[in-house]
């Protein structure tokens, strides 16, 4: 029948929603987990209600009313379908057990229903019916006897693909495609898929696409379209009744199956098969209603009103590449459904790797067959999920091209893309060559499942469990659709059957093989029968197996076209002993670990003391432990098995690592750590950069600024703001990147913000970034929040709260550590519901440590910035760059490790320090460099022109010893010695040699003397150096009776009495002299005479400007203070008022005094006032110079 619906329909919006997640007791990094059993419940016994409505849809109807499913606790019986023998004949038995069982056991329920007008939709595929209400309706349903469950319903997303690059075609067919040898099964069998319909469910398909155009049912021969019973949309979101794809999704998985558009583009494993396809998917995610409507259709397609189903035009093949990242049973009948109707269960397996038990769901479903996905290199994917899947089984069940896959998309377009969605069509349109060349086996899922991994190519990655030939990472193997076709039964096909039994009593699970014109195997079931319905007629070889029993087979058994050959066996059981052990993490027993022996079907899990038993039979045997725990990875023992036993044993499982050796530790209950200082971050896809209090190690590197993102992650490579997550590794960006909850994430309202923070003492402080009430974008009401703590220890630790469900539990978020170069990464989760209410991830090295320290100068104590760090040599060294505190932290290799500090100008310090992993080592270190420094800041030298003069300049050194060199650049100036060693204290004169030799007067030189040294702080001392060439010079040795050179080489002139248009003195004067020493001055000679009783000294016809005016002044006799006081003006202007030569210096002391003054009338005057009672001026030394350069 078709959907029963009442009411109106209503759109609701999508939300993902997760299971419950199994929460881990504390451990420390590298110990193990025990989960404690159930304490007694004190509590009273749970009403119906609460045994029956699932707890996250009674939170749903505390808000009034919401959608919801009634499953009922009964199912039909399929067993008719067993029995048909076409597939059609399936198909039909299958549609009319279960709509008939549906009417019958729903009738009561609809009733109710109806008598309250609520809003309904019946289903048959699953005996379930979708109600729209409130709690009260809820309620009192789950009243009802024929009631086993209420459920909330669900959304799920379409593993998103990533982006993918064209790879070299092969002989103009892609390289997909030719790897599983598609083209050989075409021109050796000249089959391509005819006669074969394959669907999907998905996302739509661009039927008008050149690829996938002429092999769509729907297409009428004149070219006109039907797409009744071809095409079904449950959601409507097309518009009218052709398909779309509004994502790209499906058209691309339809064309990897059935793609060629006639010209280069051979994109489709099967182009001779036919397509139909069911809308599951509204956009990029896919509603339980559509799913459930899909899944239906698929069974009976109807037409475009959903009415009058015809089961006849079921598809053979459906593939699925769509899947929930937890197990999610709900869709487990609709698969049986499909396997009972003769059709080919196709999934993908999920994009969550490379963690182990990452397989999506239904593709983690024993009776799903899904799909890893490999590359152009054939190795597994990094995105492929690993297995077990349900119940333990192997996942994938085989692996398929999945990477860099170029197919259709939307408006005729091509385009690559990546992910396991990318891999399952492959498989599903392997089945479609296979059926179409074997037409036996046409609706035989199980015959063609394990022809399908009989004739896969083994790859031996136990990683995640397994046996080389079947294990949790690649399944059976790589697929290869030629040995399939190969090994199929084509042309006249007879039957084989029989029994198996061992002392009377019927075995099951032994595996019987037929070995013959094809090889085919099959088990044994309850009652110990077997049976092969297609074998391509002649002679086999029987050999039937089980563990624990002596194998046996027959030759020569003869099978016949049409008949069936009934042939038993009988089997003898091996000796065996007991095997019991326990499964340890650190000092901790583990809970819940699979137990597995390698090349056996046996298994185990442990209890709540991590023990198992185990029986063997007697030989040599590999037991492997496996735990989900998102820490720990796989151990395995070595055991031999002999006598009665019992063999003892432990299983230890060892921390998860990456490549640097990051590891983690889940716990709840741990604290959570909250920033106190928010940042100016709000909205979508904003970064900020943030300048980090101390620098902290990540993969080797140290860093001393993060960028924080909306988006749930912050880097340290620079800013990046993605909201679309990857599975990390990943070179694409961010990389030196930490990921607490990467996703499409909103900050802003209800207090939301981003907060920083310290917590802690060095050397273990952490850095704090807290995303506060955020919500991810597309579930704004649902507010959390989440820290990461950033040790300069090299630890790092997240925490949350306020997880609830659905996304904020990470079902659609990356959770890890990523290096800089985006090639090594701890991946805790990637888009799987890996969160709790409390829960923290502490990420530790496990084979490094931590140095860190302060750089120094020797000298002063300070910090030195720019220093490099390097701990150890090659390919292993760290290195790191000090900040302006000169502090430096970087992880380096456990063991002895020789640390080097280098900086510009210091010199190099080593010393060789012991590192532990997990462990800092705090090292200072103080450089030793020079010290030098110059007895002048600059040097002005005023030299009349054609003259020579000579200063010194001297070098000192309070530093560690040093070289030095001079240089500079002027051809009027000469320095030396340009070059030498400064030891610890040591001063070095350097004479300055000027040459005015054709230089104008008026002329104003500069240069620099540049001092190089090995001196940290100042590497370089640059002493400027300029030198005057003045139009007018008067140097006047006061009262002297000859001309004096000074200790500079200057000359000084006697003075003399004015004359007009020349210069000297005015006044009634007299002369002092002394033959005493003066002190105060380096040129004590021109202080011994003075002139006493001028009032002036007049320089004429001098050329206008601005002149120095340089007084000397010393009392050559006893005079005592007080007694001689006056003033001085240079060109007018009082400069030096009550002049005390004796108050100021004492008898025989030099007072120096030099001024600026302008000249604008071609007369300089510099004039002298006693003051009243006291006595006459005195002038020792009076030189005026021109100075153009201070013009």
């Amino acid at each position: 029948m078709a959907p029963r619906t009442r009411g109106t329909r209503r759109t609701r919006p999508l939300r993902t929603t997760c299971a419950a997640l199994l929460s881990f007791a504390l451990l420390p990094l590298g110990g193990g987990t025990a989960l404690a059993a159930p304490a007694p419940d004190p509590t009273p016994s749970p009403t119906a209600a609460e045994r029956k409505i699932e707890p996250r849809l009674q939170e749903q109807l505390d808000g009034g009313k919401a959608a919801f499913w009634v499953y009922l606790d009964s199912a039909a019986d399929l067993s008719r379908a067993a029995r048909a023998s076409t597939k059609a004949a399936k198909a039909a038995a299958v549609h009319t057990a279960q709509r008939d069982h549906a009417r019958r056991t729903q009738a009561g329920l609809i009733e109710a229903l109806e008598g309250v007008r609520a809003e309904y939709t019946s289903y048959w595929i699953v005996n379930a019916v979708r109600v729209v209400g409130g709690p009260k309706l809820a309620d009192t349903l789950a009243q009802r006897p024929e009631v086993a469950r209420i459920d909330a319903e669900d959304t799920v997303s379409i593993p998103r693909p990533l982006p993918g690059v064209r790879e070299d075609t092969v002989d103009a067919v892609e390289w997909n495609v030719d790897r599983i040898k598609a083209p050989q099964v075409w021109d050796q069998f000249g089959v391509r898929g005819e006669g074969i319909v394959v669907a999907n469910i998905d996302t739509g398909v661009d039927y008008q696409h050149p690829a996938v155009d002429q092999s769509y049912r729907g297409r009428n021969a004149d070219g006109t379209y039907s797409h009744d019973y071809n095409w079904i949309d449950p959601a409507r979101v097309c518009s009218g009744t052709a398909p779309c794809d509004n994502n790209d999704h499906g058209t691309h998985t339809m064309g990897t199956m059935v793609g060629d558009d006639g010209g280069a583009n051979k994109i489709g494993v099967a182009p001779g098969a036919t397509w139909i396809a069911a809308k599951g998917c509204e956009t990029t995610s896919c509603s339980q209603t559509s799913l459930m409507a899909s899944g239906q259709w698929i069974v009976a397609p109807t037409d475009r009103n959903g009415q009058n189903p015809r089961p006849d035009l079921a598809p053979d093949i459906v593939n699925n590449s769509w899947g929930s990242t937890v197990h999610n049973p709900w869709y487990k009948d609709i698969v049986n459904s499909w396997r009972a109707a003769g059709v080919f269960p196709a999934f993908s397996n999920g994009n969550n790797g490379p963690g182990c038990a990452t397989s999506g769901s239904p593709g983690d479903y024993v009776a799903s067959y899904s799909s890893g996905a490999f590359d152009s290199n054939n190795a597994i994917a990094s995105f492929s999920s690993r297995g077990a899947g349900d119940q333990g089984g192997i996942k994938p069940n085989i692996a398929a091209p999945g990477s860099n896959i170029r197919s259709s998309i939307r408006s005729g377009g091509y385009g690559s893309m990546s992910g396991t969605s990318m891999a399952s069509p492959h498989t599903a349109a392997a089945v479609a060559l296979v059926w179409a060349a074997a037409p036996a086996l046409q609706g035989d899922v199980a015959q063609t499942e394990a022809l399908l991994d009989q004739t896969a190519v083994d790859v031996d990655s136990t990683t995640c469990g397994g046996t080389a030939a079947d294990n949790n990472v690649f399944g059976e193997g790589r697929l290869d659709v030629l040995a399939a076709v190969q090994a199929a039964p084509r042309g006249p096909v007879g039957a084989l059957a029989g029994t198996v039994t061992s002392g009377g009593t019927a075995v099951t699970g032994a595996r019987v093989v037929a070995d013959g014109p094809i090889d085919r195997a099959a088990t044994t079931d309850a009652q110990g029968r077997y049976t092969f319905p297609a074998l391509s007629a002649g002679a086999y070889t029987v050999t039937v197996s089980k563990f624990g029993y002596g194998s046996t087979s027959s030759a020569g058994v003869p099978v016949a076209e049409g008949a069936t050959r009934t042939e038993d066996f009988q089997l003898t059981q091996a000796p065996s002993a007991t095997v019991t052990g326990t499964v340890t993490a650190g000092s901790q027993p583990v809970a819940q670990a699979d137990i597995t022996v390698a090349d056996t079907p046996v298994t185990a899990t442990t209890d709540a003391e991590g023990r198992f038993e185990v029986t063997l039979p007697h030989g040599d045997y590999t037991l492997r432990a496996s735990s989900a725990h998102r820490c720990l990875t796989a151990g395995s023992v070595q055991l031999s098995v002999t006598g009665s036993g019992p063999v003892t044993t432990t299983v230890a499982l060892p921390q998860r690592t990456d490549t640097f050796g990051y590891g983690c530790a889940a716990a709840g209950g741990t604290g959570y750590a909250a920033g106190t200082q928010q940042l100016a971050l709000t909205g979508d896809s904003v970064t900020e950069a943030v300048r980090l209090p101390f620098p902290v190690p990540l993969y080797g590197r140290s860093y001393s600024t993060v960028h924080v993102t909306t988006n749930g992650h912050v880097s340290f490579g620079g800013a990046h703001t993605s909201d679309s997550n990857v599975s990390i590794p990943s070179t694409a960006t961010p990389n030196a990147a930490l990921y607490p909850f990467w996703d499409d994430l909103i900050v802003g309202g209800e207090g939301s913000g981003v907060h920083t923070g310290v917590v802690g003492t060095a050397p273990h402080r952490s850095f704090v970034v807290e995303w506060r009430n955020v919500a991810h974008w597309s579930a704004q009401g649902e507010r959390f929040s989440f820290s990461a703590q950033i040790g300069e220890d090299g630890r790092i630790a997240y925490h949350y709260k306020n997880i609830g469900a659905g996304l904020r539990t990470g079902s659609s978020a990356t959770i890890g550590v990523e290096n800089a170069a985006g090639t090594d990464a701890f991946l805790y989760s990637f888009n799987s519901a890996a969160l709790s209410e409390g829960l923290s991830i502490a990420f530790r090295t496990t084979r490094h440590g931590v140095v860190r320290g302060q750089v120094l100068d020797a000298n002063d104590g300070k910090a030195v910035e720019g220093a490099q760090v390097t701990v150890g040599s090659g390919a292993t060294a760290a290195t790191a760059v000090t900040g302006a505190d000169g502090g430096y932290a970087l992880q380096a290799p456990s063991g002895d490790q020789v640390v080097g500090v280098t900086a510009a100008a210091y010199q190099k310090a080593e010393r060789t320090v012991p590192v532990g992993a997990d462990t800092v080592v705090t090292l200072d270190e103080s450089l030793k460099t020079g010290k030098v420094a110059a007895s002048r800041a600059a040097l002005d030298i005023v030299a009349p022109g054609d003259q020579r003069r000579t200063r010194v300049l001297e070098l000192s050194n309070t530093g560690a010893p040093t070289p030095y060199t001079v240089t500079e650049d002027a051809p009027w100036l000469t320095v030396g010695p340009g070059s030498g060693e400064l030891a610890t204290g040591q001063k070095q004169p350097l004479t300055l040699s000027v040459d005015t030799a054709g230089l104008t007067p008026g002329t104003t030189l500069t240069t620099e003397v540049r001092v190089a040294s090995q001196s940290g702080r100042s590497p370089v001392l640059t002493v400027p150096v300029k030198v005057v060439v003045p139009r007018y010079q008067a140097a006047l040795d006061a009262g002297a009776g000859a001309s004096a050179v000074d200790s500079l080489g200057d000359t000084w002139s006697p003075d003399r009495r004015y004359t007009a248009g020349s210069y000297g003195y005015q006044g009634n004067t007299s002369t002092r002299s002394t033959g005493r020493t003066i002190t105060g001055t380096t040129d004590p000679g021109l202080f011994r005479t003075a002139r006493e009783g001028m009032y002036e000294y007049r320089f004429d016809n001098v050329p206008n400007g601005v002149y120095t005016v340089e007084l000397g002044f010393a009392e050559v006799s006893g005079v005592r203070p007080n007694k001689r006081v006056f003033d001085v003006l240079a060109e007018g202007v009082e400069v030096l008022p009550s002049l005390d030569i004796a108050l100021e210096a004492g008898s025989y002391a030099a007072v120096q005094r030099t001024y600026t003054v302008t000249v604008t009338d071609g007369t300089l005057n510099v004039r002298f006032v006693a003051h009243q009672g006291y006595g006459k001026p005195l002038l020792n030394t009076l030189r005026v110079t021109e100075r153009p350069d201070k013009g």
